[in-house]
């Protein structure tokens, strides 16, 4: 196995790790959404927090998904690859730097968007089930921004052992 084949692995074990503590808090905040619906179901701000937990639960637990079933189908190409550890080293610069322009941008700006959408209802409304989904999305979008900073956490440090490496 070539020298970077091993880099890049590394990189998609540690996406494994990420994928899933995202399916595990998807599915940590999909489980209180129903746990909290029957014992309050007559409170409008448990009901309006429920739902959103439903579709923030279900966001994270199908985007975790999703990453550790890409991720299994890069290692298993970056394996079979038969480039020089050369040319994987120039593309998986070049793929690095695109993610962490692009994919991470988007992530922000959902997350922040979610925060601020939330801030709004929870604050600004009379009716206590909008202001539980306002609640939601506060939380949803904060959780969402933890992801994503240790995501790009472990992606920086990537991205400047790449940089480090000389072939």
């Amino acid at each position: 196995m070539h020298e970077m084949v091993e880099y890049i692995h590394r990189y998609y074990q540690n996406e494994q790790i990420n994928a899933f503590l995202s399916t595990a808090i998807g599915t940590v905040i999909l489980l209180s959404s129903f746990i909290l619906s029957p014992f309050f179901e007559n409170e409008g701000l448990v009901k309006g927090l429920s739902y959103a937990f439903k579709v923030g639960g279900l966001f994270f637990l199908i985007a975790g998904v999703i990453v550790a079933v890409g991720s299994r189908g890069q290692m298993t190409e970056i394996r079979n690859s038969a480039q020089t550890n050369v040319e994987l080293h120039k593309s998986e610069i070049a793929r690095m730097s695109l993610v962490m322009k692009s994919s991470y941008r988007s992530a922000l700006i959902l997350f922040s968007t979610l925060i601020f959408g939330g801030l709004v209802l929870a604050l600004s409304v009379s009716s206590d089930f909008w202001k539980g989904i306002g609640l939601g999305l506060l939380i949803v979008g904060t959780t969402g921004h933890a992801i994503e900073a240790f995501s790009m956490w472990k992606s920086k440090r990537y991205q400047q052992e790449l940089n480090s490496i000389k072939f």
